[in-house]
């Protein structure tokens, strides 16, 4: 397979810039020519990247798997470049992780700790919601996206790995003899909302016909787990938050889970990549995982009171 490097950079610029003319410009040359790399490298992977049917243009399938390749590959030779040149590069090429709010800290933390036991990768970290993260790995944005169970990425052209599972609990701040400050069994009590297009309350709404008659009343709304999370440690109402994200405040009694064993929503935390081939270093971390998962390890299992 004969491809020119710039054929490469071409097909990014219009990967990002969905519009051929505007693409052909940034790259400093005519329409025509822009036209015929993207149809030579078309012509040399043996598929066809770029839908032109659309208004702007879009990627086909093999185009969004090709983004993937197409970036590490002009990656990886600006960075061999650099090298042979003497420019030092503090951070080169880092891994690219997306993730939402709610497994930012302290599970991707822990996670990056982990895998730097063992391997010396550095790390490049997007917080997004969770559309604008599929969105991010389904064009090739990140290599791979650190999420609860996503039903769009559980089938080709995405793997994933499962790499623990816990509960959103029902929590409270605690009140003065170390108690839940509100518990809805016994008063009717504020409660902390999640935005509707949140993944958290799509969980919850999944659930919701157990707990019809949870005595609260909504007091906020937001999409971010950490803005719950602080709502609740100032009282201000009940909140639905995952045991990874608040196992310190509930082993230090700063939260309350109440009735654990009946207000408890299982999820999953898993890592998802596209199908296309990851560069060394990001296939490195994939393998070391595989492996870690096969022998039991886990980034957070489900808490449970003393």
């Amino acid at each position: 397979m004969n491809l020119d490097t710039k054929w490469l950079e071409d097909f990014l610029m219009l990967a990002d810039m969905q519009h051929f003319s505007r693409a052909a410009e940034a790259r400093h040359i005519t329409q025509p020519a822009f036209g015929r790399h993207i149809r030579a490298l078309e012509k040399a992977v043996g598929h066809t990247l770029i839908d032109r049917t659309t208004t702007p243009i879009s990627l086909t399938a093999a185009g969004r798997q090709f983004r993937t390749i197409a970036q590490n590959l002009v990656s990886q030779m600006e960075a061999g470049v650099k090298m042979l040149n003497g420019i030092e590069q503090p951070l080169q090429n880092p891994i690219r992780i997306a993730t939402p709010h709610s497994l930012s800290s302290p599970t991707l933390l822990d996670l990056t700790e982990f895998i730097n036991q063992e391997h010396n990768l550095h790390f490049s970290i997007d917080i997004l919601r969770v559309d604008f993260a599929v969105e991010a790995l389904t064009e090739a944005s990140c290599d791979f996206l650190l999420g609860f169970e996503i039903l769009s990425l559980l089938q080709p052209p995405f793997q994933n790995l499962c790499i623990g599972h816990g509960d959103f609990l029902l929590v409270s701040a605690a009140d003065e003899r170390g108690g839940a400050l509100y518990n809805p069994l016994e008063m009717k009590c504020p409660i902390l909302k999640y935005s509707a297009e949140s993944y958290s309350a799509r969980l919850i709404e999944q659930y919701q016909p157990q707990f019809e008659s949870l005595n609260t009343y909504p007091v906020f709304e937001s999409s971010m787990c950490q803005l719950h999370k602080d709502m609740a440690l100032r009282g201000k109402g009940l909140a639905w938050l995952p045991d990874a994200q608040i196992r310190r405040e509930l082993d230090t009694g700063k939260l309350i889970a109440v009735s654990p064993q009946q207000f408890r929503l299982p999820y999953q935390i898993r890592l998802y990549r596209n199908s296309a081939p990851l560069r060394q270093d990001a296939q490195q971390l994939w393998n070391y995982l595989q492996h870690s998962v096969k022998t039991g390890w886990q980034i957070n299992r489900s808490w449970q009171p003393n």
